[in-house]
C-alpha cells in the first residue's frame, strides 16, 4: 500500500512562491512610499516581511482547504477543489502580482484605485466558476486581512502612507479580494492537483 503525502505538505511550495511574490511586490510599495518600515533591513522592508507573508499563505491554504468542504451545498466548491492546470495557475498569480504592483504606482490616487480594483474584482468575479464560494473566500480574505495588516500597523511595524480605514488604504481589501482567484488556483494546482 502506498503512503499519501498529506495535502499540508503540498501547501508549501505553494506558500513559498505567494510569499516571495508578495515580497516582491512588497518591496515595490516601500520603493514607491506606499508604506515604510521603521527598522528596514533590506531592500527598505523588515527581517520578517518574507516569513511574515509565508505563514499568512500557509494559513490562506489551510482556512481553505477547511472552509470549502465545511460550506453549505448552496455554494458549490467541487471544481475549486478539484485538481487543476499550471497554466490558469500562473495566469491568476501574475494576475495579482500586476494588481499589487498597480497598487504601488497608484497609490497616491486612492480613490481611484479603490474604484478600479473592486470594479475589476467585481468584473472577475462575472466571468468566473463557483461565484458564490470564490465570492466568501474574497470577503473573508479583505476582512481578515485588512484587520491583521491594520494590526500591525496600529503596533507600529509598518505605516501606510494613506491610512483610511483601521490604519490600511481601503483599496488593500481589494488587494485580498484579487489574492482569492490566486489562492483558489494555487490550490487547485498545488494541492489538490497532486
Amino acid at each position: 500500500m502506498q503512503k499519501t503525502k498529506s495535502p499540508y505538505i503540498n501547501m508549501l511550495p505553494l506558500a513559498l512562491l505567494a510569499a516571495s511574490l508578495a515580497t516582491f511586490c512588497d518591496a515595490i510599495h516601500v520603493h514607491t512610499h506606499t508604506l515604510a518600515y521603521p527598522d528596514p533591513w533590506l531592500f527598505g522592508q523588515a527581517f520578517w516581511v518574507l516569513p511574515g507573508f509565508f505563514v499568512t499563505f500557509m494559513t490562506m491554504s489551510v482556512g481553505y482547504f477547511w472552509m470549502a468542504p465545511a460550506l453549505p451545498k448552496a455554494l458549490p466548491t467541487g471544481k475549486s477543489t478539484s485538481a487543476g492546470a499550471i497554466g490558469p495557475c500562473v495566469e491568476a498569480l501574475i494576475s495579482f502580482g500586476m494588481v499589487y504592483l498597480l497598487s504601488g504606482f497608484g497609490n497616491r490616487e486612492p480613490v481611484l484605485l479603490s474604484a478600479i480594483f473592486y470594479g475589476v474584482f467585481a468584473l472577475r468575479l462575472t466571468f468566473t466558476y463557483e461565484k458564490g464560494f470564490l465570492l466568501v473566500l474574497a470577503l473573508i480574505l479583505a476582512v481578515a486581512g485588512m484587520f491583521a495588516e491594520g494590526l500591525i500597523s496600529a503596533m507600529g511595524q509598518v505605516n501606510y502612507r494613506e491610512p483610511e480605514i483601521f490604519h490600511v488604504p481601503f483599496w488593500l481589501g481589494a488587494l485580498y479580494m484579487h489574492g482569492a482567484f490566486a489562492l483558489r488556483e494555487g490550490m487547485r494546482c498545488f494541492v489538490y492537483g497532486r
